[in-house]
């Protein structure tokens, strides 16, 4: 489980944002963790280092009005000779290092990562390439890139300065991407490569149609309505359409693939993007980060909302690029961030299309899957910079980010939950395809193909459960931590249970049962992380009670599980959350099924009982709930005895459990 050691950093001076050059004469304090203030000076004249970030563009003005390209060893030069004067600038906060080997000394485990989070407050500091920086003397990994070094890997991120955090509520809803392109004017952008990239990236968490749904055609374009349902492509964009659109819809993440450009502000120059121009769109329209910022950010046409994306990226050139420094405001990605989108991935400099790419493929699998954006954006930088062929794409990448307290906590729920939800679509086409083998008389080949496509999902599956559990915390930690463990070891469970059901209805009895007892297992190592909160202790103890029973293989345990299941499940009734109340409902009618072996029960008294729970179950949530429809799937496999041939703790099980299925809606 990767942790991180937050560092901030914060660079301050007098007076506005805005209106004050670059000096050498200008003092600034910076402020790092509990050392005290430290005054400093920038050496650089502002017209100086403009100058010098000039020759990291790949074309410069040649000074009569045309263009040149700049030769590749002087631009690698100035990456050299900035990390090394940043690096220099850093190692005058003797406070940072200090930060940094605290960091550095925690104990083994402790902190693998140190986010660098750096807070501006003159708008003259966000030209200076703090990206670029290469470690001074004495701090770790020195002489090596600060983003890219493995000594001590740290995250460079950016912020603004304000009165209460973004709430970048991670775990809140489901993914939604919007990808907007525009290439007015002539102008051409890898729109095919980028949406591609966004769509294999997403494809996880896009259900299978079932075969009727197919009818004969290909399968990705039977899934074409499911894909719309989770990608919305806006190509040839004008600021209108954009607001129309967010306007209309929420979106988690936006990807902007564009071209920059300048426009004048106040008698400036700034960068913004070229958008189309609403009604004519062959031309260019120049926009700037608050005007996009207020498309993005759109009130919803019922005027109950906002938009609120949590993650912009923008595959533009210069987005991350400040401009004047005379008027308020700043570039694109820090105005968007400043409008309230907590997380903004950008370019300081230009940006190759190839770079482009390769940023959009490594970027949004991890994201959307629930990675840690700040171990993404380090490895992305590592990646860009592996790949390099002449360019500096790596160096160029900048991050606005903004972090709420629990924010590891919410980041991992959302890991959580996106595992969750790859893993049932992966078991949803596995139920299809294994569906499909039975259903027709196949030459042998065809029903060869559909047992590979079967073995093939589920070893995906296997991999999203491996993933996970190498990201669990250790045992014996907060309720938080065990909760995690409680889902995965419980997700484990459920997962293998379906997967012992899927070889039993094909006959496959060994190995039913083989993953029958890994289920088992799993149910019994969440139960053993002691949960109660929100019915996880009884969700994962009723299963491995169920388990135990079909397998015939009880401990001396099983008899006080059982006692303690039901008790907290009956606590559960007098809860005030009618879910919690029903899911209580849902546990006690199995566990009431399930006394004839553990608690010796009459089969007549526990049908009563049964019956009664499952009408609670539909009073509260109704036939049609999650409830309701997990219940009654639960009571089918004890009405089919499990697909397990002369394995039957009660023979009075089937008839109790097909009337308890067919009280909760089954047919």
């Amino acid at each position: 489980m990767m942790r991180v050691h937050d560092v901030k950093l914060e660079l301050v001076r007098p007076g506005p944002p805005h209106n004050q050059l670059l000096s050498p004469l200008t003092p600034y304090m910076a402020l790092c963790g509990e050392g005290s203030p430290v005054t400093f000076h920038i050496d650089y004249e502002h017209r100086q280092l403009l100058n010098r970030l000039e020759r990291l563009r790949y074309i410069a003005p040649d000074g009569k009005g045309g263009f040149v390209s700049v030769p590749e060893r002087l631009r690698e030069a100035q990456v050299y000779e900035l990390g090394d004067e940043i690096g220099d600038l850093l190692s005058r906060i003797p406070s940072l290092n200090s930060e940094l080997a605290r960091a550095r000394g925690s104990e083994a485990g402790d902190s693998e990562f140190v986010h660098l989070r750096l807070v501006l407050s003159g708008s003259e500091l966000s030209i200076l390439p703090f990206e670029l920086a290469r470690a001074p003397q004495a701090f770790p990994g020195e002489g090596l890139d600060f983003s890219l070094q493995g000594s001590l890997p740290i995250v460079v991120t950016r912020e603004i300065r304000r009165s209460r955090p973004l709430a970048a509520r991670w775990d809140a809803r489901d993914p939604k991407v919007l990808f907007i392109a525009a290439a007015p004017a002539g102008l051409t952008v890898p729109l095919r490569e980028h949406a591609r990239a966004l769509r294999n990236a997403l494809d996880p968490w896009i259900e299978w149609p079932d075969t009727a749904a197919i009818q004969g055609k290909p399968e990705e374009e039977a899934r074409l309505p499911l894909v719309k349902e989770r990608l919305r492509v806006l190509s040839g964009a004008s600021i209108q359409q954009i607001y129309e659109t967010c306007a209309k819809e929420s979106f988690t993440h936006v990807h902007i693939l564009a071209h920059g450009a300048t426009y004048p502000d106040a008698g400036e120059e700034r960068f913004g993007v070229a958008l189309h121009r609403q009604g004519r769109p062959d031309e260019k329209h120049v926009v700037g980060g608050k005007q996009l910022a207020q498309a993005l950010r759109a009130e919803g046409q019922e005027g109950a909302d906002r938009s609120e994306p949590l993650i912009v990226t923008l595959a533009i050139c210069d987005s991350g690029q400040q401009g004047s420094v005379l008027v308020p405001g700043g570039s694109i990605a820090h105005d968007l961030h400043t409008e309230g989108i907590p997380w903004v991935f950008a370019s300081q400099f230009p940006l190759t299309k190839t770079g482009s790419v390769r940023i959009a493929e490594f970027l949004y699998p991890r994201l959307l899957r629930g990675d840690d954006p700040r171990q993404v954006l380090y490895e992305l930088r590592r990646t860009l910079s592996m790949r390099a062929s002449g360019e500096h794409d790596w160096a160029s990448l900048v991050t606005y980010a903004a972090l709420e307290g629990d924010f590891d906590y919410r980041v991992a729920q959302f890991f959580e939950r996106q595992t969750t939800r790859a893993i049932e679509v992966l078991m949803s086409k596995a139920d299809r395809l294994v569906a499909a083998r039975g259903r027709t008389n196949r030459a042998r080949d065809g029903a060869k193909v559909d047992n590979d496509q079967a073995k093939a999902t589920l070893r995906e599956v296997s991999e999203w459960l491996s993933r996970w559990e190498k990201r669990m915390p250790p045992a014996g930690g907060t309720l938080r931590e065990r909760t995690t463990r409680t889902n995965c070891f419980g997700t484990q469970g459920s997962t293998f249970k379906r997967i012992g059901l899927l070889h039993a209805s094909l006959g496959e009895h060994d190995l039913a049962r083989q993953e029958l007892h890994r289920a088992l297992d799993a149910y019994r190592r969440a139960t053993d992380e002691w949960v109660t909160d929100d019915a996880r202790y009884s969700w994962t103890a009723s299963q491995s009670l169920a388990l135990s029973a079909v397998l015939k293989e009880g401990t001396k345990r099983e008899k006080s599980t059982y006692t303690i299941c039901r008790r907290l499940a009956e606590r559960d009734l007098d809860s005030a959350n009618t879910l919690l109340r029903a899911w209580a409902h849902a546990t006690l009618a199995e566990l009431d099924l399930l006394s004839s072996v553990y608690d010796a029960q009459d089969h007549e008294v526990i049908r009563k009982e049964v019956l009664k729970h499952c009408d609670h179950i539909v009073a509260l949530a109704g036939t049609h709930s999650f409830p309701a429809e997990s219940t009654r799937r639960q009571f089918e496999r004890y009405a089919t005895g499990w697909g397990q041939p002369s394995t039957e703790p009660d023979p009075g099980w089937k008839k109790i459990a097909r009337d308890a299925a067919t009280r909760l809606g089954g047919g």
